[in-house]
């Protein structure tokens, strides 16, 4: 049984495709898709091409964002020494997962990209990303890649400097940015990020049509 909030994004969901369907071309000379939400959450008509950007994996090993081709993706931009929103984040997103049936976790990668590879290795990421979850990605170590990723979908992050010896934090987006399954820019998820709203929300966009 659909609670409010899922038959609302259902419904957005199908006015989407009805729309897609009668527009048609109309839709692909707009300057930029256009977008329905509801309760904080984003879906564009269309995605936006992003760059094949190369990162390190928690693994150690080379990731082209290409490769998340295939399953929607949760990407979340954070880093290791955050205080606060990226704990609370991925622990959140951890309790998701585990209320997703397998059919649906299959259809899903959740990302988080470091916006700190100065300090983000590949070696520090990985117990990190399995404490919160061992399904979980994490992607660093190339600051041109993720200047770029940021920027084709509108995410934000900076460095702040603190007093005295106190290590820098940095500041950035708290947003889910949603990547279709070709690999597109599809919308995003603001907070607050409850494991009751974002369950509805992944089982809804499981059913859109790829």
């Amino acid at each position: 049984m659909l609670n409010a909030t899922q038959r609302i994004f259902a419904s957005v969901l199908f006015f989407l495709l009805v729309s897609a369907m009668i527009t048609g071309g109309a839709l692909a000379r707009l300057n930029g898709p256009s977008a329905v939400g509801i309760d904080g959450v984003r879906i564009f008509s269309r995605g936006i091409p992003i760059s094949d950007g190369q990162f390190s994996a928690q693994t150690g090993n080379s990731f082209h964002l290409s490769e998340l081709s295939g399953s929607w993706s949760l990407l979340f931009f954070g880093y290791t020494y955050c205080p606060d929103v990226c704990p609370m984040t991925l622990a959140n997103l951890s309790r998701t997962w585990k209320r997703l049936p397998l059919d649906v976790q299959a259809q899903f990668n959740v990302v988080l990209v470091s916006v700190d590879p100065e300090r983000d290795s590949p070696a520090s990421m990985a117990p990190y990303m399995g404490y919160f979850n061992p399904s979980f990605m994490a992607l660093t170590g190339n600051p041109a890649a993720l200047k770029t990723l940021a920027t084709e979908v509108n995410a934000f992050f900076a460095r702040v400097e603190r007093d005295g010896d106190l290590a820098y934090l940095m500041d950035h987006s708290a947003n889910i940015v949603l990547i279709d399954p070709a690999g597109q820019y599809r919308g995003y998820i603001e907070p607050p990020l409850d494991p009751q709203r974002l369950t509805g929300v992944m089982q809804q966009l499981v059913s859109m049509p790829r």
